[in-house]
């Protein structure tokens, strides 16, 4: 819908509006089964779905609706999935192909968890695979470009802007742009320490939007990430094979074209 010239309404018998409202029905069925099959076993699970399901959300002692519980885990599982998905893929890479990097990781991660599986509560001494994970995002945005409407009259640059535009923000270009970094095609984790952050202008840097519309996986993503990084680069080293062309292609995310082929070596203890 999003890359179509031509624009027809959701409720015509098109062969595409049948497959769209078939994939719909099958999501949304899983979500709701996924729901109603957790009500009643509040103390077996320890998880983002009970704590939704059986947490308050207000002082009123309210809970969830089951249409709010499906929106959040309908985020969880379109935002959250892929985008995470192509960033540990691009880290990888970015590894790969910058191995003075990859052995200041090694090196933080001998010093924080010498071996261990990484916990949340590790997460705040593994500063550098944070900041590894932010320049990756910084090159390789997930979400390369946001929408926006205008609610109101506005001028930008010399620009008028009427309210009800849509206006196009790319993470991708911004973080790209030599007007506010330095050697911007350059994978340098270092950019990202608290005294250099400080200094940027707050919208230099953007790949989970921000404001209100701020995407509400943020933290969970970046968790996510952080952790699953330590985990396997203490496991496992990743050589790029050098015959694969690797390749940005700019959808809905901005993956990798032809994926990424990589020789995988299992590390000594």
């Amino acid at each position: 819908r999003m890359t179509s010239l031509v624009s027809f309404s959701e409720y015509l018998p098109t062969s595409f509006n049948r497959r769209y409202k078939k994939a719909y029905e099958i999501l949304e069925r899983f979500v709701y089964d996924l729901i109603s099959e957790r009500k009643g076993k509040e103390s077996q699970y320890h998880d983002l779905l009970s704590t939704m399901l059986f947490g308050e959300v207000s002082a009123k002692d309210e809970k969830m609706s089951d249409k709010q519980i499906r929106d959040e885990i309908m985020t969880f599982i379109l935002a959250g999935h892929e985008t995470t998905a192509n960033t540990l893929s691009w880290a990888w890479y970015l590894l790969a192909v910058n191995p003075e990097v990859k052995k200041k990781l090694d090196n933080e991660l001998k010093i924080v968890l010498n071996g261990k599986k990484p916990t949340y509560q590790d997460l705040k001494e593994l500063k550098y695979t944070a900041m590894i994970i932010q320049e990756v995002m910084r090159l390789y945005p997930p979400i390369w470009i946001i929408e926006r409407d205008a609610l109101q009259d506005d001028e930008i640059g010399g620009y008028f802007i009427p309210a009800g535009a849509m206006m196009m923000l790319s993470p991708y270009v911004t973080h790209h742009s030599p007007l506010l970094w330095e050697k911007p095609e350059e994978f340098i984790p270092e950019r990202f320490l608290p005294e250099l952050i400080a200094k940027r202008a707050k919208f230099a840097y953007f790949p989970f939007g921000g404001g209100s519309r701020q995407c509400i996986g943020n933290h969970f993503a970046m968790m996510e990430a952080q952790l699953l990084i330590a985990i396997i680069a203490q496991k496992f080293d990743f050589e790029l094979d050098k015959n694969h062309l690797v390749e940005k292609e700019s959808v809905i995310t901005l993956r990798p074209k032809y994926g990424i082929k990589m020789k995988i070596h299992k590390r000594l203890k």
